[in-house]
């Protein structure tokens, strides 16, 4: 729903209580106040009050369409198999393992071990690590080389991988977007994220986790991140 006098967004990852700068379709820009009790993927109804003031409605919580998810015992077993690799990434905070499974999303799992073995995330930066929210990095400047060097993918198929805490995927701006941007979940993310039929293509198809050992330097890594909408410069 859009017009002049009334229109919905979802409210996107970011920090409880935080306020959300955006702009009104007539123009205006909003800076919204974010009660606790909302959540990333609700739905906030706004529009203007009889003094032409804009303000929120209602806010909507979408009931998500069961899914098989695959347990953490699971996950767990999958990770020590013969077929997962495990890879190391040294951050200021100390080092991160983590666990890559092709069978979870081949296409993805194949990329980020190309990734690894050119030495693509060397002296990289972590540009965005958002508590209870997400780890991203993997954003180079147009000038660098390494940004012309891999092709988007073509998405993997839903397997019934959760985006539970410390899982490992890649992120996209929409279907066949994946490249070399990766993130890392500090929290369970499976009410909006990850959802859908199982075979159905879709970029958010996790490929690893972080290993148990590494769980406690991942969370310790944190920096403001530059969300838009959580007061950041995008």
């Amino acid at each position: 729903m859009a017009d002049a006098n009334a229109f919905t967004f979802e409210v996107p990852q970011c920090e409880p209580g935080s306020s959300l700068k955006l702009q009104a379709p007539d123009g205006t820009t909003l800076k919204i106040p974010l009660p606790s009790s909302i959540l990333p993927g609700d739905q906030m109804m706004m529009g203007k009050d009889a003094e032409g003031n804009w303000t929120v409605l209602k806010v909507l919580r979408s009931v998500p369409p069961e899914t098989h998810w695959r347990s953490a015992e699971q996950m767990a077993a999958e990770c020590q198999s013969g077929e997962a690799v495990k890879v190391r990434f040294d951050t200021t905070k100390g080092p991160i393992f983590i666990s890559v499974v092709p069978s979870w999303a081949p296409i993805g799992a194949q990329r980020f071990l190309e990734l690894i073995d050119d030495g693509y995330f060397k002296d990289i930066a972590i540009y965005r690590a958002i508590d209870r929210g997400l780890i991203q990095f993997g954003v180079v400047q147009s000038t660098d080389p390494r940004s012309t060097r891999y092709e988007k993918l073509p998405d993997d198929r839903l397997v019934g991988i959760p985006y539970a805490e410390g899982v490992v995927g890649f992120a996209a701006a929409g279907p066949g977007t994946r490249k070399s941007t990766i993130c890392i979940m500090k929290a369970d993310f499976r009410t909006q994220l990850g959802k859908g039929e199982m075979g159905t293509p879709s970029t958010e198809t996790p490929f690893g986790m972080v290993c148990p050992e590494s769980m406690a330097t991942m969370h310790a890594v944190t920096c403001l991140g530059d969300i838009p909408q959580c007061g950041g410069a995008g």
